[in-house]
């Protein structure tokens, strides 16, 4: 899930035509950080009106890209699209070979406005110095869920604490959206990172976060197993 203030930051330069610097998204599950890039990509064509045909992705295949590899890649990003902007996505950039990530210091440095820049890896180690100083570098992990809400945030507290029943009550009688059990679940989080508890649990939080939001399972089945669980 991409903080909706980095959407906020990128689309408003978007309109403003404004060049905008490479961003480096960082988060150690792999298949799940660049599942969320490409559907960021895609949610930025359809707000455009960009044919999916102008996202160019480099797709992880776990070997190392050449040089030749990325020159071939980057063919189209020296000419300027009939759009807003086009897309160039490479996965787990750390796969560059030094030449090939040498070669990309120029177009990094200087993408021009109709090229929008997004890279993935699991960590910032094993990407070079000269690439991350030219790369705005994000963050997917546990800061993401920043904004806490109060009403979900006191019923946790409330049912870990005072073993309020309460929760129950609230999740069994009222008909909720998907976003209510997001809503709760990243509370979850931030009421574990402030309270250093379920600290063995932040990661198939976040896991199960992004599986409600591609539809792959039962949100009220998700939420149902933590409550047992942190009981």
């Amino acid at each position: 899930m991409i903080n909706k203030n980095i959407i906020e930051q990128i689309t408003q330069k978007i309109d403003k035509d404004e060049e905008i610097s490479p961003c480096l998204f960082l988060w150690k599950n792999w298949d799940i950080l660049n599942s969320n890039v490409e559907s960021f990509a895609q949610e930025i064509a359809k707000k455009y009106e960009i044919p999916l045909s102008y996202i160019y992705t480099l797709k992880d295949d776990w070997e190392k890209i050449k040089i030749a590899d990325i020159k071939r890649f980057l063919e189209f990003s020296v000419s300027r699209p009939p759009y807003k902007v086009q897309i160039f996505i490479i996965e787990n950039i750390s796969r560059l070979t030094l030449q090939s990530a040498n070669s990309c210091l120029k177009f990094f440095e200087e993408p021009w406005k109709q090229n929008l820049i997004f890279l993935t890896n699991n960590s910032e180690s094993g990407v070079l110095d000269t690439i991350l100083s030219r790369t705005r570098n994000i963050d997917m992990g546990w800061a993401s869920f920043s904004k806490k809400d109060e009403f979900y945030f006191s019923l946790i507290k409330s049912y870990t604490q005072s073993k309020s029943t309460e929760i129950f009550s609230y999740f069994f009688r009222n008909k909720l959206e998907k976003s209510d059990y997001i809503k709760f679940l990243e509370n979850l989080i931030l009421y574990a990172k402030e309270n250093l508890c379920f600290i063995d649990l932040l990661t198939d939080i976040e896991e199960d976060i992004n599986a409600i939001q591609q539809n792959n399972v039962s949100a009220k089945y998700i939420v149902d197993k933590y409550l047992l669980i942190i009981k």
